[in-house]
Order: structure tokens, then C-alpha cells, then sequence
């Protein structure tokens, strides 16, 4: 993959987030008229802005990709021929975007389909108007600032932000969090898987932890994680780029990988 056709990669996936992220804000200017939904569990809500913006993303990616695949969260999957499939969550948070928090985010990524390499990542965060992109070896970008994550070796001075996880590991949660708590400086939970991992990029944070994600919520904001320095991976240890089988998530400044993991890991052996 030469630098060129990941850099055309990054673009493209601007192109998509900023349109998903368009329409997302139009929605939530006029929120008293969207019908929500509960999808798997009443904390997994979904609504028409989430099928609108995705559809938006798309729009784009078949007007300028038509060869790839798309993976999105609202709309599913469509086959490609190219070796490249997108991964879109139109609305990242969305329970956060109802309530009217800030903490959601769009999120695009292009991962290569032969080994699951996160090639190129845009998160936007759009109530606090912050775009954070990424391409493979080119480093994590907001706009004409590139990014390096905060590296400490002081796990009492690292700020955590966490995610509960699926369903059968929400139960784990309160151990996680009092393990936690015992030995960083403090924990944050958001809204917005992607919006986590680009905080970690930006020094908003020193790490992130989500369980039982999908490869729409996260697979862009760990490309931005790791071009901005910090280590990526789940329990099992580091990770190359590549999304996780397990779908858990560990991001960490550089000096903090193992003793996070010496927390969590006995919380999650068995899962």
C-alpha cells in the first residue's frame, strides 16, 4: 500500500464522516421530530439521524469507491471487488447524541480486507467541532497539527476512560472500575468509543479500555491512536494494526501497557 493510495484513503473517509456528520447536526437541530428505537437492550438505541447520516457516508463512498466493500452499524454490508471495505458508525454515542451530550462522534475507517489492517481513520467530533484523520504510517492530524500521545510511565497520573462492553460483560464493570480507581488518577466513561481513542491521541487522555466493540466503532479511532504513538492491542498483548478478533480494545501512552493489563486482565480472564 503505497503512501499515495492511503493518503486518497484518508480523504475519501473525510469526504464520508464530514457528510454523516452534516446530516447528524441537521437531525439534532430539529431532534423533537426523530422517532427512536431501542435495537438489542434499552441503552442500544437507534434513530433516523443514524440511518440518514450512514446513508450519507455511503453516498459517498459509492460515488468515489464503487469498487469496495461497506460495513456499516445501521445499514449492514455490501460486497466489494477492490480489497478495501470501509467501517462506519454514522453516530457513535448515540444515546449520548439524544440526551444532548457532547461525547459522540462519526467515525470512518478503510481496512484492508486480507489481514484486517486499519489503513486509513477520520473521527469527528462535531459538538466540539475537532476532526482527528490518520493513514497508515502517516501520523494522527487535526488539520496542520499532528498529534502525539502523552507518554508516562506513572499509572497514578494517567486519566482512564473505559467502556462497560457487550451485554455479558457489563456484570464486570464494577470490578473493572474499583481496580481502576485504586491505582490511576482518575476514570472517565463516554459516550463514544471512537471519541475515546482519539482523546488518547491528543493527549486528552493516557488510555482507553472498551471491551466487545465492533470494527465500525473503533477500527478508525485505533488507527489514530497508533499513528500518534500509543500502543493498541486487547489482553492478549499488542497488537499490529490489525482489528482484534476479540474485539476488545486497550490503548495506552507508551510506559502504561503493562500495568493496565495487570488490572484488567484478571477481571476479564474468563470472557
Amino acid at each position: 500500500m503505497n503512501e499515495d493510495h492511503v493518503r486518497e484513503l484518508v480523504a475519501v473517509a473525510g469526504e464520508a464522516a464530514h457528510a454523516a456528520a452534516e446530516v447528524a447536526r441537521g437531525w439534532q437541530r430539529r431532534s423533537g421530530a426523530l422517532e427512536v428505537e431501542e435495537k438489542a437492550a434499552a441503552d442500544d438505541l437507534v434513530s433516523q439521524a443514524d440511518r440518514d447520516a450512514e446513508t450519507a457516508a455511503r453516498a459517498v463512498l459509492h460515488a468515489r469507491r464503487p469498487a469496495d466493500a461497506i460495513l456499516g452499524e445501521e445499514h449492514g454490508s455490501t460486497r466489494g471487488t477492490s480489497g478495501i471495505r470501509w467501517a462506519i458508525d454514522p453516530i457513535d454515542g448515540t444515546t449520548s447524541y439524544l440526551y444532548g451530550q457532547a461525547d459522540w462522534a462519526v467515525s470512518v475507517a478503510a481496512v484492508r480486507e486480507s489481514d484486517g489492517c486499519v489503513l486509513a481513520g477520520v473521527v469527528i467530533e462535531p459538538v466540539l467541532d475537532r476532526v482527528t484523520q490518520a493513514g497508515l504510517g502517516l501520523g494522527a492530524w487535526s488539520g496542520r497539527q499532528r498529534w502525539a500521545c502523552r507518554p508516562t510511565e506513572d499509572l497514578r497520573r494517567a486519566l482512564v476512560e473505559v467502556n462497560f462492553g457487550r451485554p455479558d460483560q457489563r456484570g464486570l464493570a464494577g470490578s473493572m472500575v474499583d481496580g481502576l480507581m485504586e491505582q490511576v488518577r482518575d476514570v472517565r466513561r463516554g459516550g463514544s468509543a471512537a471519541s475515546s481513542l482519539a482523546k488518547v491521541a491528543t493527549g486528552r487522555a493516557e488510555a482507553y479500555w472498551g471491551p466487545g466493540l465492533r470494527e465500525w466503532d473503533a477500527a478508525a479511532g485505533m488507527l489514530i491512536a497508533r499513528e500518534s504513538g500509543a500502543i493498541t492491542g486487547d489482553l492478549a498483548g499488542p497488537g499490529d494494526g490489525s482489528w482484534p478478533a476479540s474485539g476488545d480494545i486497550l490503548a495506552v501512552a507508551p510506559g502504561l501497557w503493562e500495568g493496565l493489563v495487570q488490572i484488567l486482565a484478571p477481571v476479564y480472564r474468563d470472557h
